[in-house]
């Protein structure tokens, strides 16, 4: 196996083992031009009054086919053409070709069916991470370290492999088989196993667990089809240990579903409050509003975002704090606020298109001006500088501002020192993780899982794994000074070790240690509730989403 000194493609999570790429094969749509000799017909000549640009593009594709010097693939040029068209609209309406649209709905559908592991194309072998919890990979025993060969006829050593091949060989139609030839290092043994495909979860929710007594957190990574699902397990699952308040991680969601992104926020509110109203080129206005029986209405609420919260984070954060509902804690969102229609094309591909705005219950449109959107860094309000066209009032009287995104209730300030800057790109880059697999690969001794509440509490990583850390990045030529940045790095290797020991829920606890956002929550609640609690949970009923209204 030929070693390298660069990261080898990392496939990681819970998009891992997954995912088939086709060819890019996109079918002709445009209208065939008439032969030269033939007198145009009636009908292509009222085509052409009535829409003489479609004509000119569908006649210039024509000739570019059949006359251009050189053999050119008119796929390429209509996909750059839809292209080029949806760039001059705005920032957000894109093209999905017909290669990318079964990952693209994956995503978005929070499921794949696949064998169920994450792993590193490690040197020339398909190294396991770990295998994916509830599949069949983890019932039939694989585990950490284990090299798969081959699976079926496929060898998948010592091969120039992709991410993508592999992804064709390892997905299929669910309830399909496939044996994987294994080697396991750690024994020193080969072996055949079978494994059944499966749907497997792409989850949204990264992980929940307990703050203190009371106060529960839940990081949502995105607005899928099956994250109002994974929100109300995990919301259970945190009431059974008794919180009655909650941490909502937003930051970097970059947003999904409108729909999904709606029902989020109905959790949180009374009946009959509006959540977001949206408005098209017809000026024509829908407007949604709160049902019944939101699982946590009536009880503290904080809100996590920052600078990449975008979209669907800004629709839960604007109808929460625009209602009067909680806290929002970090800095100014994206400024997003635009909705995409997915509008499907002849050959299989799409365009997402931009059909609407949507605005707060305050009348705030949340799509920030293009012309800002590189002002990447968030700033302080001074009141007496912002003019009374951005300031907007709740119904309990509260100033919220507009201009776009949604400015926080409590504001969390950038650590601008580059230094911290560049620490923290390294750390959340993905080489903790190749770095930890290498290192417990080689290290077979040290990979021994301890006992959860003391690796929560008491474990430390052990100075050799720091010192290897150190030289791997040096290798690399990235220079960090450890001694100053020690805790984030302990911190940041621990909360990976976490997630191949035990699960994402103590990764993200590990990881979430010292952060300044929920320090800033924790603080806040304690002002308003010095005995830190509330009234006991009450029971709630599940109920249907509510059809928004629409008023023209």
């Amino acid at each position: 196996m030929k070693n390298k000194h660069y990261i080898l493609p990392i496939f990681i999570g819970l998009s891992l083992a997954l995912g088939l790429v086709l060819g890019r094969q996109l079918a002709n749509f445009y209208i065939p031009k008439p032969p030269p000799p033939v007198p145009m017909p009636i009908t292509d000549i009222d085509t052409m009054q009535e829409n003489p640009y479609k004509v000119k593009l569908n006649r210039l594709i024509d000739y570019i086919e059949e006359d251009y010097v050189d053999k050119v693939n008119t796929d390429s040029i209509v996909d750059l053409t839809i292209n080029s068209i949806l760039r001059k609209l705005d920032p957000h309406s894109t093209y999905i070709s017909k290669s990318d649209i079964q990952e693209v709905a994956e995503t978005m559908s929070g499921k794949f069916v696949g064998v169920g592991i994450s792993f590193y194309i490690y040197k020339d072998t398909i190294a396991v991470i770990k295998p994916i919890e509830g599949s069949d990979a983890m019932h039939k025993g694989i585990r950490f370290g284990d090299r798969i060969l081959i699976a079926g006829k496929d060898t998948l050593f010592k091969k120039h492999l992709n991410t993508d091949k592999i992804k064709n060989i390892l997905k299929g139609e669910m309830g399909s088989k496939v044996d994987l030839t294994i080697y396991r290092k750690s024994k020193d043994s080969l072996f055949k196993i079978g494994i059944e495909r499966k749907f497997i979860p792409i989850k949204s929710i990264d992980c929940f667990y307990k703050v203190n007594d009371t106060l529960g957190y839940i990081r949502m990574n995105r607005f899928a089809e099956t994250t109002n699902d994974e929100f109300a397990s995990a919301l259970k699952a945190l009431e059974k240990e008794g919180i009655n308040s909650l941490i909502l991680d937003l930051r970097n969601n970059s947003g999904g579903f409108l729909n999904v992104g709606i029902q989020i926020a109905d959790e949180f509110l009374a009946k009959d409050k509006m959540i977001v109203f949206t408005k098209n080129n017809r000026k024509e206005i829908e407007e949604t509003y709160s049902t019944a029986g939101g699982l946590f209405e009536n009880k503290p609420i904080f809100v996590l975002v920052n600078e990449n919260s975008a979209s669907a984070s800004e629709i839960v954060a604007g109808a929460l704090q625009d209602n009067d509902r909680g806290v929002i804690v970090g800095r100014r969102t994206f400024g997003k606020g635009l909705v995409q229609s997915e509008m499907p094309l002849p050959d299989g591909s799409a365009v997402r298109l931009t059909t609407a705005r949507y605005y707060t219950p305050t009348g705030r449109s949340i799509q920030k001006p293009y012309n800002l959107r590189h002002q990447r860094r968030s700033f302080q309000i001074d009141n007496a500088t912002v003019p009374d066209s951005l300031k907007f009032t709740t119904p309990k009287g509260k100033i919220v501002y507009g201009g776009g995104g949604i400015y926080p209730d409590v504001y969390v300030p950038v650590d601008m020192k580059p230094e911290t800057y560049m620490v923290n790109e390294v750390l959340n880059s993905g080489l903790t993780n190749f770095f930890l697999f290498e290192y417990l690969d080689s290290h077979p001794s040290q990979n021994h899982k301890p006992q959860k509440s003391y690796f929560i509490g008491g474990y430390k990583v052990p100075k050799e794994m720091l010192n290897a850390f150190s030289k791997f990045l040096k290798e690399r030529k990235i220079n960090i000074d450890f001694k100053r940045n020690s805790n984030d790095i302990s911190k940041y290797l621990k909360a990976n070790l976490a997630e191949i020991w035990f699960n994402d829920n103590v990764a993200g606890l590990i990881r979430n240690q010292g952060d300044f956002y929920i320090e800033s929550c924790l603080h806040y609640y304690k002002q308003k509730h010095p005995k830190n609690g509330t009234e006991n949970p009450t029971k709630v009923v599940r109920r249907k989403a509510k059809k928004p209204i629409k008023r023209v």
